[in-house]
């Protein structure tokens, strides 16, 4: 993994989080809630809708920025510059290798694969949890088999 590859994973696992379904409630149902609460309170003067609308604003901002910054520590740790990320697909098992761990993960555990941009999102059975892993880390054969086991 270098600089730039790591930079895309960052800006694609940004991108899949900002894109669910809570990210968007907060985007979306936050700010109208704000620009809402301004107008109820502003039959008199603009100022409180002038403060909802640019509270509104700074919420986004800080939610995206901080999304990013998890998601930037988050692959800086796991994947240092110089460090080679494997993943292969044998039969119904998906083994990765990276630079702080090895792992076997058997597709009975997973409930669907999505690709982001660079980035495959393996989602978990049963839960909300996600494993990330960069689609650099396949081959094309192992990434077209993990995308036809869950194509149905």
């Amino acid at each position: 993994m270098d600089d730039a590859e790591i930079k895309r994973h960052v800006d694609d696992i940004a991108r899949f989080v900002l894109s669910r379904p809570s990210a968007l409630v907060v985007l979306v149902l936050g700010p109208l809630l704000r620009v809402w609460t301004g107008l109820m309170f502003s039959s008199a003067t603009w100022q409180p809708l002038i403060l909802a609308l640019v509270g509104s604003i700074l919420l986004i901002v800080v939610f995206v920025v901080i999304t990013r910054r998890s998601a930037s520590r988050v692959v800086w740790a796991q994947y240092p510059v110089g460090s080679r990320v494997v993943a292969e697909v044998d039969g119904d098992v998906l083994r990765t290798w990276t630079a702080l761990s090895r792992g076997e993960t058997s597709f009975a555990l997973l409930a669907g694969v999505l690709i982001v941009g660079g980035t495959v999102v393996l989602k978990r059975r049963g839960g909300s949890f996600v494993v990330v892993l960069p689609a650099a880390a396949f081959s094309e054969t192992d990434l077209g088999a993990l995308q036809a086991a869950f194509a149905g």
